[in-house]
């Protein structure tokens, strides 16, 4: 595998993460599974839920009514590569990505141990906000862990996708429930003033 080699189209990108999703979807859910990790569920009187991985497991119910992240979109991206990276396709590392809730950072740390100890996943970044010494100013108070990820199985290398690099976000609890819709168009609009 060259990973030196760059993805120069945005129409290949978005093809690999188009591929590479129900990958990394199986994944999030071993980690979740290994570590007490939630999904988002349906919102409850305006206010969003959390479905426990552990309870989904043995309930389809409940599994369907999980909201798995989506694709990040085309428009975002493109404004991300006009406005931070000088249109350097090679450098959009989340358009394929997933996020797991915790109650607790222990639990963060747990789902953190069962990602870097599975051999199928090489690292590339990881970005970890929830350290005392982040300037939380750089993102308007949100904190997070963020990993970039390689994701090498046999189907994903049976599918040419194993160069793809995707994210996934480890947060607790109460940043997911701030993370609304409204409180995700403040960041992304905090974020356009910054020219990010």
């Amino acid at each position: 595998v060259d990973y030196g080699s760059r993805v120069m189209s945005l129409d290949q990108l978005f093809a690999q993460a188009t591929g590479l999703d129900p990958i990394l979807r199986t994944k999030v859910q071993q980690w979740a599974l290994a570590s007490k990790g939630y999904f988002r569920g349906p919102d409850l009187e305006g206010k969003p839920s959390f479905v426990l991985w552990q309870d989904a497991v043995a309930s389809p119910e409940m599994q369907r009514s999980i909201r798995w992240g989506k694709l990040k979109s085309v428009r975002r991206s493109v404004e991300k590569l006009l406005r931070s990276y000088t249109e350097d396709v090679s450098r959009l590392l989340d358009v394929c990505r997933q996020s797991i809730v915790f109650d607790t950072i222990a639990d963060i740390a747990k789902c953190l141990e069962a990602i870097l100890s599975d051999p199928e996943i090489q690292v590339v970044r990881l970005r970890n906000r929830q350290d005392p010494s982040y300037d939380s100013m750089q993102s308007a108070g949100y904190r997070d862990v963020s990993l970039n990820i390689r994701i090498s199985t046999p189907e994903s290398a049976g599918l040419g996708l194993d160069t793809h690099v995707c994210e996934v976000l480890l947060l607790v609890r109460d940043f997911a429930e701030l993370k609304n819709l409204a409180g995700h168009k403040r960041y992304i609009s905090f974020r356009n003033r910054r020219g990010e």
